[in-house]
């Protein structure tokens, strides 16, 4: 019985190890909140009040349009855990744009892909969602993350 109990526990702490390793892939940009922690919806209300802002935000990618010198990532905001990942949920604040400084593959950054950025608000741009008009906050990122895919919980 005691040999049972140091395998145990011997399991727990390379468990332990493993699942440290995994979270310090992830950027502390984008672990940690902004101070000033602005959510979309806040933007949303009133965007020129925020504009220059550092915003924590996360979703599920719509649309990847590579340009010249950087990537636009239309993306369907989604409330976050608390260390950053967007949560399984229909609940959303509505869409935002990032600009990212580099080339992403719209393969690997794909529809339904969870993306989490950090960034400035730079402005709002106005299009359109089907035939009706929809303001866009804009934000430049200066950190991206791109969650590996997963399937959503099982019922129950």
């Amino acid at each position: 019985m005691g040999y049972f109990i140091k395998i145990s526990h011997l399991g727990i702490l390379l468990l332990t190890l493993l699942l440290g390793a995994c979270a310090s892939q992830v950027p502390q940009l984008i672990r940690e909140a902004p101070a000033d922690d602005l959510s979309l919806a806040q933007v949303r209300e009133n965007a020129a009040d925020h504009l220059g802002q550092q915003v924590r935000w996360g979703g599920t990618i719509i649309d990847t349009g590579n340009q010249e010198d950087n990537t636009r990532l239309t993306m369907l905001g989604r409330p976050l855990h608390r260390g950053g990942q967007p949560k399984f949920t229909d609940d959303s604040a509505g869409r935002f744009i990032t600009i990212v400084p580099t080339f992403l593959d719209p393969q690997v950054y794909a529809p339904d892909r969870q993306v989490t950025v950090t960034g400035r608000l730079l402005h709002t741009e106005t299009g359109k969602v089907g035939e009706y008009p929809y303001t866009y906050p804009v934000i430049q990122a200066d950190a991206w993350y791109l969650w590996p895919e997963q399937t959503e919980p099982p019922y129950g």
